[in-house]
């Protein structure tokens, strides 16, 4: 990137490098900066980018992906994004949640493990895309209110169906919220770096879960020192399991009966593989 690329692009994960920044205009560069910097940094997926609020800024601007996906950011962060490209409004993808008449967003919500029901399988640390959760195996799990994003995406790993979402109401200011999101966003970065620190570390033994550690995986170039056919399976799981996660919360959205086939599909396909 040149000189005049924007400080939020520099120094980012090795996942983003498919992104191909450095081959975008200074132009693009910005307007890819100021749209990551509008959206809510929950790195949920919903907007079908589950790499997080990066990779959809980027698909906005250089592949025209639609600019009214951010389900959390509400109709709110749609309008500035139709702002920054200078294009008309649209109406947000609806939340299953109450949009609050103060913030005009969708209710936040946050994740909350039910210790006594917690096996401490440990899978939904990983999917934390802020390391939220703490806990060791076979003990129980906890989540740190302060940090969650409500992404929901701890909910699909959980055997044990042992977290509920709880709705909480807060009226940030806009620095308030700026704030929060950037330190949300530098938290995912340091998330993907661990990750990917770990996958690098030839005593790692701990298989790929997540859609998420498998696109590191291979942007590293680095082997995983597991047995290959665990690995293939674990990551194949991964991908079904994120697949389904996508359309659960769609159709928790909007109802689709091609869609409800192929989650029908996905599931079977699960059942089989598990």
């Amino acid at each position: 990137m040149s000189n005049n690329s924007p400080q939020r692009l520099n120094n980012i994960p090795v996942l983003f490098d498919e992104l191909g920044l450095t081959e975008l205009s200074d132009e693009q560069l910005q307007c890819i900066a100021e749209i990551d910097a509008c959206l809510p940094q929950t790195q949920c997926g919903l907007c079908e980018h589950p790499e997080g609020c990066l990779p959809y800024a980027h698909s906005i601007v250089v592949k025209s992906d639609s600019y009214n996906k951010c389900v959390p950011g509400g109709q709110v962060v749609t309008d500035h994004i139709a702002k920054i490209l200078d294009k008309p409004p649209l109406s947000v993808t609806p939340s299953k949640w109450a949009v609050n008449t103060n913030s005009q967003r969708p209710n936040e919500v946050r994740a909350v493990i039910k210790e006594d029901d917690c096996i401490g399988c440990t899978k939904c640390i990983p999917a934390c895309p802020v390391d939220a959760i703490i806990g060791t195996s076979k003990h129980s799990h906890s989540v740190f209110t302060d940090l969650c994003t409500g992404c929901e995406l701890c909910l699909a790993p959980c055997p044990v169906d042992c977290i509920e979402l709880v709705p909480i109401e807060r009226n940030l200011s806009d620095e308030k919220r700026e704030q929060e999101q950037a330190h949300l966003r530098q938290r995912y970065h340091h998330h993907l770096n661990r990750v990917q620190a770990q996958m690098n570390d030839k005593r790692n033994n701990k298989p790929v879960v997540s859609m998420v550690q498998s696109k590191l995986n291979n942007a590293t170039l680095e082997q995983v020192n597991i047995d290959e056919q665990q690995a293939k399976n674990t990551i194949a799981t991964a991908k079904i399991r994120s697949k389904i996660k996508k359309l659960e919360k769609q159709l928790s959205v909007r109802d689709n009966e091609k869609k409800r086939q192929e989650l029908a599909s996905l599931k079977a396909q699960l059942a089989q593989a598990s």
